[in-house]
């Protein structure tokens, strides 16, 4: 486990943006795009969301209206758009510095995806973040061919998470976005390794997913279940037991809780280590 202070973080583009403005203020510009209240529900493919002579289209051109969704975001922050309360939800709670953040907005070829990326592309540069190079995935623009844009999936975030690994803690979001791109990046970080974050909007801090701990030895396991089985223990305590990039290898993968400022294992997760150490 690296111990670098850089950070990956991946997660899909929804059209919250889109929804959410037009409830707050979207209705100033009705008269230049009398269609802008379906935006957010457009079909994958449909004439306005696929085709370059539709409303959405015009509108990526429209540099004024991409600076008001973009400041819309900036004022509004966490309430604004399901992406900025998540990424700022993950960069509070585990203190990431933005300037050593690499965002990268994972959207799909529909226009009303691109206007949001567009936006959002503005709005975390302006939060400080170090890069948001977008990743367009071009097959889940159409139904017909909804199962190769899966395939891509796959391999635009596996290279995309693999690039990283072994520099940066690596997380992924998984709230935002279709469903099924949703089910194949947590299939991919479970298989890779790294961290899958999980946000309802009822929350106050996103969900670190337990991720098999493949890369974990089972007699390191063990080793952290006689440590805190039975009580709580300070974090100066933890990491002189067991080292500090064990340590933050452990609660990266959720294994390890924090409650009142001291770590200790929640019932699942014994279960879970029992299971996995038996026979050590």
């Amino acid at each position: 486990m690296t111990s670098l202070s850089c950070v990956a973080n991946v997660s899909p583009v929804s059209t919250s943006l889109l929804s959410n403005f037009w409830i707050d203020e979207g209705k100033e510009f009705a008269f230049r795009y009398d269609d802008l209240s379906e935006w957010p529900r457009l079909p994958l493919n449909n004439i306005r969301n696929t085709h370059h002579d539709g409303s959405t289209c015009r509108a990526i051109e429209d540099k004024n209206f991409i600076n008001v969704l973009a400041d819309y975001g900036l004022r509004f922050r966490e309430k604004s758009y399901t992406e900025v309360h998540d990424v700022l939800s993950i960069q509070i709670v585990f203190t990431h510095d933005p300037k050593y953040v690499a965002l990268y907005p994972l959207y799909t070829r529909t226009y009303n995806t691109r206007v949001t990326v567009h936006a959002s592309t503005k709005v975390f540069s302006l939060y400080g973040f170090s890069k948001v190079p977008p990743i367009e995935l071009k097959g889940i623009s159409s139904i017909n061919e909804f199962y190769r844009g899966l395939i891509e999936v796959l391999d635009k975030v596996s290279n995309t998470i693999g690039s990283h690994k072994n520099k940066c803690r690596v997380y992924t979001n998984t709230t935002p976005g279709f469903k099924a791109e949703t089910f194949f990046i947590t299939l991919i970080s479970l298989l890779i390794g790294v961290n899958i974050i999980y946000i309802h909007e009822s929350l106050s801090q996103p969900i670190l997913s337990l991720r098999v701990p493949l890369l974990i030895e089972r007699k390191e396991l063990k080793q952290l279940l006689e440590i805190l089985e039975k009580i709580k223990i300070h974090i100066n305590a933890l990491t002189s037991a067991i080292g500090y990039d064990k340590y933050t290898e452990c609660r990266d993968c959720g294994l390890i809780v924090m409650e009142n400022h001291e770590y200790v294992i929640l019932d699942p997760v014994k279960i879970f280590i029992n299971t996995v150490t038996k026979q050590v």
